[in-house]
């Protein structure tokens, strides 16, 4: 029935999705939606094009007929918009945008595991084939780089960040200069690119990542006009990379 194996069909259709879903769906389609909700055309255009998508994919992998092609071509379209309206009446943030790509994602899942009835047993193939303790000891360095990290890093600056906090008219007023959880956000994205570049032996890329933050920060701090506070931003930001180092070198050391 099929012209390829399953896993590439199913790479098909995730890469189908991921087309329609960002590159095939305008900016203004997308306010369109948010603005007009059900009554926005461009909400049934969108669902059409992942439609024509699915059916494009299953029409030229598969020899299934052109009417059943179709059929199921339809039929995603319908779910794909189905699963937009209801993100639309739900409202935007990330949390909703994430539900909203794993069903999208797990509908597609879904059609691969009824159209190949060996499609799990290619998934055991594949997983058989992984290294579990590898995978697990990355994604435990990449866990620990988020919050246990900022923790760590927080409870080291905890004695310095009590005498900045004595003046609470200054602390107001740096608060109000910045965005909530920037800063720890900020801290997520360095340490994640650290271990990143270390674990791919990219060690120039970490010296860039580090000069680009500088460039940035020695802006705020030659403003900010304040000794305490300049060196309290630069002992967090080196504890911040050398967590990240010390993580990326450790993990190099125990992956085989």
């Amino acid at each position: 029935m099929f012209q390829l194996d399953g896993l590439p069909v199913l790479l098909m259709l995730l890469l189908g999705h991921v087309i329609g879903d960002f590159f095939l769906q305008p900016n203004s389609w997308v306010k369109d939606k948010n603005t007009r909700q059900g009554r926005s055309h461009f909400l049934y255009y969108h669902a059409l094009v992942h439609g024509a998508i699915v059916m494009a994919i299953l029409a030229w992998a598969s020899t299934m007929s052109v009417s059943a092609s179709l059929f199921i071509g339809l039929l995603f379209g319908f779910i794909h918009g189905v699963i937009d309206y209801a993100k639309i009446k739900v409202g935007r943030g990330f949390k909703w945008f994430l539900i909203d790509q794993l069903l999208h994602v797990s509908s597609l899942v879904l059609l691969w595991f009824y159209l190949f009835n060996n499609a799990f047993q290619q998934l055991i193939t594949l997983g058989n084939e992984l290294d579990y303790s590898a995978a697990l000891l990355v994604t435990l360095a990449y866990v620990m780089m988020l919050k246990p990290a900022s923790i760590i890093i927080g409870e080291i600056l905890s004695k310095w960040s009590a005498d900045l906090e004595a003046d609470v008219s200054d602390s107001q007023n740096k608060k109000a200069q910045s965005l909530p959880n920037a800063g720890q956000y900020l801290g997520y994205l360095e340490r994640v690119l650290v271990l990143t570049f270390i674990l791919n032996g990219q060690y120039t890329a970490v010296g860039f990542v580090l000069a680009a933050k500088s460039i940035f920060r020695m802006g705020d701090l030659r403003e900010a006009h304040d000794r305490k506070f300049t060196e309290y931003v630069m002992l967090g930001s080196l504890f911040s990379v050398s967590i990240a180092l010390f993580t990326g070198f450790v993990i190099t050391r125990l992956l085989p």
